[in-house]
């Protein structure tokens, strides 16, 4: 069985995602020895890629895009060609990737999402806000500022949400496989932590380095809700293989989900699934070969027709 790893380089990607040589020995590295793979570089919808991908079994799908297309194009064009592919469904990504829909998937679920202000005509000259871009998942681009400092730069919002800044402690938790067939679980949140110690801070090093801490202090009650409400959003959307969900605890033990993450980096020191499944004993290898084996279940394969509207508390 042929397996491809199918990336795109770093500088071409939209977010410049941090796919790298690296990453990718890893992962083949962990590659059940019963497939063989082969790295290949997507280089654009063309022919001459179909016809490459053609010769592969199935593609585990590591490609952010290429050039102004995102994941999700990248994803839907592998659809088109009735390829086998290990991520989500490009309609479930589009879906986790919206952050504008995320409180219609949340309010079903009874979870809490910051507030999407409307405008800059609706935000306080002193209190803090956050705009990020309303498509993707990664760290950037991000800006963290105060209403009159948003009301005298609106050219900052374009294609971008404003939220409030919630003052609060920050967690991840990664849903893997629990087996080959379909089953998922949550690994026990991480908490990501300011170098710092300021109020005021994102993953990643764009407002200051961070650090992660793996046995948080945490209730049990606390950690059993973030780890529901990170599995109970993989499902309602509708992701496969792997995902990642993103959350703040405010200062009164609130919950708020941040981003949710339908595809998670896999490099094997900067991200943090891999982080997150060394320190809970869940093998890499474990990992992708029970990704692969999903893919093949007949289930995987059934097209899903992914609305922006929930209905009794599930996405059809």
């Amino acid at each position: 069985m042929k397996l491809a790893l199918l990336y795109t380089k770093s500088k071409l990607t939209p977010w410049k995602e941090n796919v790298n040589a690296e990453t990718l020995r890893f992962i083949q590295s962990h590659v059940p020895e019963y497939w063989s793979s082969e790295i290949v570089h997507f280089n654009g919808f063309s022919e001459e890629m179909k016809d490459k991908l053609s010769e592969f079994d199935l593609i585990f799908n590591l490609s952010y895009g290429y050039r102004d297309a995102g994941q999700v194009e990248v994803a839907t064009w592998l659809e088109a060609q009735n390829f086998r592919v290990t991520t989500a469904f490009s309609g479930a990504m589009a879906v986790a990737q919206d952050k504008t829909l995320l409180p219609q998937i949340c309010l079903p679920l009874g979870v809490n999402t910051p507030v999407i202000c409307g405008g800059i005509t609706d935000l306080e000259d002193d209190n803090l806000y956050i705009a990020k871009p309303f498509n993707g998942s990664c760290h950037r681009n991000i800006i963290i500022e105060s209403g009159l400092w948003f009301k005298s730069n609106p050219d900052h919002l374009d294609n971008k949400v404003i939220q409030p800044y919630i003052i609060g402690r920050e967690f991840s938790v990664a849903i893997v496989p629990a087996n080959g067939i379909g089953d998922y679980f949550a690994l026990p949140p991480v908490e990501i932590l300011p170098k710092s110690g300021a109020d005021v801070f994102i993953a990643g090093q764009e407002y200051g380095e961070t650090y992660r801490v793996f046995d948080p202090e945490l209730s049990l009650h606390s950690r059993a809700a973030l780890m529901q409400q990170a599995l109970s959003l993989h499902e309602v959307i509708g992701l496969r293989g792997m995902s990642r969900t993103d959350f703040k605890v405010d200062e009164d033990g609130e919950i708020y989900v941040l981003d949710v993450n339908a595809m998670p980096n896999l490099h094997p020191e900067k991200s943090v699934m891999p982080a997150l499944c060394k320190h809970h004993h869940y093998p890499i290898t474990t990992l992708i070969e029970r990704i692969i084996s999903m893919s093949f279940s007949s289930s995987s394969f059934v097209r899903q027709s992914v609305s922006t509207s929930p209905k009794h508390g599930m996405l059809n």
